[in-house]
């Protein structure tokens, strides 16, 4: 993803992009719009959310055609263009820059330090991917389980897919 890339994050999600500072504050701002729509549309009656993959996968596309996010075709190596983490936080609407090999828990660090979150618990993130595959874009999700014992103390846990969450 080059040597640094942006960091995007309103409501319940972080966006990881190969953009630049001005296409970072275009993004937020489409993020809100999209974001009010999927607040609107992707609740029933009784005000549950419904339906987050499909309004992830459409968000997903509709984020590389806009900013023009080159999604490269290696059959060796299938780095994604573009990462959406869903985390269930009610964050702030932030853009930062970080370098290209900050890891998950840095950025999930710096969005808690930007947004003055205090989290302690278990938070289950769902990742969408996009990468080129067979000459066409594919979007692709993966679960894993973020363990947050305050902003300084972040670790991953990866879940196969097809396991059941234990509770």
């Amino acid at each position: 993803m080059g040597k640094s890339r942006f960091v995007v994050a309103l409501g319940d999600f972080i966006i990881e992009a190969p953009i630049g500072r001005r296409q970072a504050g275009a993004l937020l701002s489409l993020l809100r719009v999209l974001y009010v729509d999927y607040l609107g549309a992707y609740r029933n009656y009784r005000g549950v959310i419904l339906n987050i993959g499909e309004f992830v996968r459409r968000l997903a596309l509709r984020i590389v055609r806009e900013f023009g996010i080159e999604c490269g075709e290696d059959p060796f190596l299938h780095d994604p263009c573009l990462i959406i983490y869903d985390i269930g936080l009610d964050i702030p609407p932030m853009a930062f820059k970080v370098s290209s090999d900050a890891s998950f828990e840095d950025m999930l660090r710096e969005v808690l330090r930007r947004g003055f979150i205090d989290v302690v618990g278990d938070l289950h993130v769902e990742v969408t991917y996009v990468y080129r595959d067979g000459g066409r874009l594919r979007v692709d999700d993966d679960y894993f389980k973020v363990v947050v014992n305050g902003p300084d103390d972040v670790y991953i846990e990866y879940r196969d897919p097809g396991e059941e969450y234990e509770e």
